[in-house]
């Protein structure tokens, strides 16, 4: 029976095709590790099959790890200056799932299907961007939710600035409250997230808009 790094240098290709497969992952999923992953793999590879496959599949395995490491020069330029399609796709997985919704603003919400999600607006060398999202609720929400909205929006703000971290935040040094009611409407706003608990930066913002006896609701996030 091979032993099990006998069963990865018997072929000189394995690690090269097994970094060249994580590198492929780090640019679908935007996973670091991945990347480490990769750059570990192949560096590893180079040694052994110096070691063990002679100087030309040293040599050959070396060529392929200059790729990997311009692969992962491309990777990090990707990470600084992001495309639109990318800083959506990052920041929609975030936001416009149902759990991460409910964190944020502190009570459930109906399940639902996001309808239209744009973005609006960006500026790279600021990391300036503004999503708007549509979301369709399956069921309408009760009367119960929104006496429960009714209820947050009458809390008196609290003596202690992290009670009830959902229903309020701090801006610099003023205490605000998330839950706000205009007529039907009810608005929920934070920003400037500085310990990260609910947004990805100090920097971000998120608002969520319902009307009572609506199926839908708008969702706007981004960074200042």
């Amino acid at each position: 029976m091979k032993k099990p790094y006998a069963l990865f240098i018997d072929k000189w290709w394995k690690g090269p095709l097994l970094s060249g497969i994580l590198m492929g992952l780090s640019f679908i999923t935007n996973n670091e590790w991945f990347v480490l992953a990769g750059l570990a793999v192949i560096t590893v590879s180079v040694v052994l099959n110096f070691i063990t496959k002679g100087w030309k599949k040293g040599c050959l395995t070396g060529t392929i790890m200059l790729v990997i490491v311009l692969l992962t020069a491309l990777w990090l330029l990707m990470q600084i200056f992001p495309t639109t399609g990318q800083v959506h796709r990052t920041y929609s997985k975030r936001y416009e799932k149902k759990t991460a919704i409910e964190k944020i603003i502190g009570v459930e919400i109906p399940k639902f299907k996001v309808i239209d999600s744009d973005l609006t607006s960006f500026r790279p060398v600021d990391f300036e961007f503004n999503i708007e999202t549509a979301i369709e609720f399956t069921t309408l929400p009760e009367d119960k939710f929104f006496n429960t909205l009714d209820s947050i929006c009458m809390l008196p703000f609290p003596q202690v600035p992290h009670y009830n971290p959902s229903f309020f935040y701090t801006f610099g040094d003023v205490l605000f409250r998330c839950w706000t009611k205009e007529g039907d409407t009810y608005k929920y706003g934070r920003m400037g997230d500085a310990g990260k608990e609910f947004l990805h930066s100090r920097d971000a913002y998120f608002y969520f808009t319902i009307e009572k006896g609506s199926n839908t609701a708008k969702i706007v996030y981004g960074n200042y």
